[in-house]
């Protein structure tokens, strides 16, 4: 039926009704239309902490979520909204997280070792992986055992040869990765300490792995450490028993990195590791100054005192040294303190000069920074390839590429182009194309490297006076020209892996160089980790002819036999990756 207001019965009716319905007829008239409700996903990581020892729970620990997100030159982590959560007293804990996304999972407890989720131990001191939480629209929750490691530690005392404690003594750990499936691995420094008063020290919060410690100190009563720097009165005479200098010194007691001793550390371990000093007779360093150096008057030299730093192996660069100077009447500068070792000398300012030498006890002459030393390598580099300017280089503030050799042989150090102005070419900020820098470094066998431009990579290396195989090059003393051929283009291989039809997690992606085993192979192995659905993402990759291949647990795989990775190969896939390619591949897991 139709209802009506132009029909007069009706009318009659209501009036006749007086109030009553006008009331209900406002209600009906203001009743809120029925509302559609749109469910909003809720995303939660939950889970258990564990000691990585006996399976305990570990009772408030603090978890950090992060956001990782791919692309450009890398990864890059973005911290959530929150600082984080706190598990409960049995170890659980319920995380709330703002969207989807992979999530890096960080988890720090008193008494073990601050890690992310399935971190396991780097094949290189820079290099750490670990598998990022993904969560979905379609698997917005994920319940996780995050298994923590109990935190190891090195401790001891430093005595001097009377036996008495050394403080301010300085102590460096350095990692021993184990094998690499990609060929020997580099070492770094991973801690450092000091001596107290007692001579004590401790390094806490390590990680299991096989670690070398070295300690460098001044006797406190030596010329060098009682008058340090440029104050030393010109002529004034030495006492013999003060020009004495502590050799840097490797655990247990050596003078050469290659008898240090590995200390192997398990989880929760505590090892002691004591050093002995023994002081020897210092060596002096003759040192010419360069023509016109600044502060130079009437042809005698002025206040501008050298600078000394010491190169040492698995260092990031030169350190500085306590040092005695002085100053003869014929402006040459004698510097003291100094133990066997290589160092780099340079003189301060903008138009200072810089060159390096290797200090023996049995070091003689003067060193003329006009004319480098004979025993040292100047290797003059060019790079083909590559316009140089700002905006190819990736970096605004001028800082463009950088061309390193890295000593993997002896571990001496990293030895690179860069400069003070930042940059390759010395530009300062400029347009213009990359001019030639010189890297001197002592005789020896280097791995060639390019930095500072991410898309940038290596073809090939033309050598003058010099041996080049593949991206590694030998020099000889003396003067030496390397061509670098570069091109742009890097790609990236993404995919899952599964294993049994379930994602692996956890697992080692491996992109391996068909050339791998050929000595004048450019390319090298690159490695990720699988997340919690079983994806990986290897970015910045040479272009090449490469397999690849994962492997569950591949991380527990005694990697020192090369041909150990042939057996995984044989059952890899073969991909050709082109340059700035973006290749997606899924691939099916092989167990260990």
């Amino acid at each position: 039926m139709r209802w009506s207001l132009a029909c007069p019965s009706l009318l009659l009716f209501a009036g006749s009704l007086g109030g009553g319905i006008a009331p209900a007829q406002t209600r009906a008239q203001t009743k809120p239309e029925a509302k559609h409700t749109i469910a909003v996903t809720q995303y939660e990581i939950t889970g258990v902490v564990v000691s990585g020892i006996d399976g305990s729970p570990v009772p408030h620990c603090r978890l950090t979520p992060n956001l990782v997100v791919h692309g450009g030159s890398g990864s890059r982590r973005f911290p959530a909204s929150s600082d984080g959560s706190e598990v409960d007293d049995h170890g659980r804990f319920s995380i709330s997280l703002p969207s989807a996304g992979a999530w890096n999972l960080r988890a720090s407890a008193r008494g073990y070792v601050t890690q992310s989720y399935e971190e396991h131990g780097a094949f290189s001191s820079s290099v750490i992986f670990s598998s990022s939480v993904v969560l979905t629209a379609d698997s917005p929750t994920i319940d996780l055992r995050f298994t923590l490691s109990p935190e190891a530690s090195i401790k001891g005392i430093v005595l001097d040869e009377a036996g008495e404690p050394v403080r301010d003594a300085q102590i460096s750990l350095f990692l021993v990765p184990p094998p690499s499936p990609g060929g020997p691995p580099s070492s770094g420094t991973r801690g450092n300490a000091r001596t107290d008063d007692r001579g004590m020290y401790e390094l806490a919060n390590l990680a299991p792995g096989g670690y070398r410690l070295s300690v460098r100190a001044h006797p406190w009563y030596a010329e060098a450490t009682q008058q340090s720097g440029p104050s030393v009165p010109d002529g004034s005479p030495l006492d013999p028993s003060l020009d004495v200098a502590y050799p840097p010194t490797w655990f247990p007691g050596g003078s050469d990195v290659a008898t240090a001793e590995t200390i192997v550390l398990h989880a929760g371990d505590t090892r002691q590791a004591d050093f002995h000093l023994v002081p020897i007779p210092a060596i002096h360093l003759k040192i010419a100054p360069p023509a016109g150096a600044v502060g130079a008057v009437n042809g005698r030299q002025g206040q501008a005192f050298p600078i000394v730093e010491e190169i040492t192996p698995g260092a990031n660069g030169p350190r500085a040294v306590s040092v005695a100077t002085r100053r003869d009447p014929q402006g040459e500068f004698d510097v003291g303190g100094l133990t066997p070792g290589l160092y780099q000398v340079r003189t301060p300012g903008q138009e200072g000069r810089s060159t390096m030498v290797e200090v023996t006890a049995n070091s003689v002459g003067t060193l003329n920074l006009d004319a480098p030393g004979s025993d040292i390598a100047r290797v003059t580099v060019h790079v083909d390839g590559f316009a140089g300017d700002t905006e190819e280089s990736g970096d605004r503030r001028g800082r463009g590429l950088r061309v390193s050799l890295i000593d993997t042989d002896t571990q001496r150090g990293t030895f690179s182009s860069v400069g003070d102005e930042g940059g390759f070419a010395g530009r300062r900020g400029s347009r213009t194309p990359a001019t030639d820098r010189t890297i001197e470094v002592p005789p020896g066998r280097y791995e060639v490297v390019l930095q500072g431009v991410p898309n940038l990579y290596l073809t090939g290396i033309t050598a003058k006076g010099a041996e080049a195989s593949g991206r590694y090059v030998t020099v000889p003393a003396g003067e030496t020209t390397l061509t670098v051929h570069v091109a742009n283009g890097r790609a990236n291989v993404s995919g899952v892996a599964t294993l049994d039809g379930r994602p692996a997690v956890g697992a080692m992606a491996l992109l391996v160089p068909t050339t791998i085993e050929e000595p004048d192979s450019i390319g090298f192995l690159r490695q990720d980790q699988t997340n919690t659905d079983g994806s990986f993402d290897i970015e910045n990759v040479i272009p090449g002819q490469y397999i690849l291949v994962v492997i569950d647990r591949g991380w527990q795989i005694n990697w020192g036999d090369r041909s150990t990775l042939r057996r995984y190969l044989t059952q890899g896939i073969p991909l050709e990756l082109k340059p700035s390619a973006s290749v997606k591949q899924n691939v099916i897991a092989q167990a260990p």
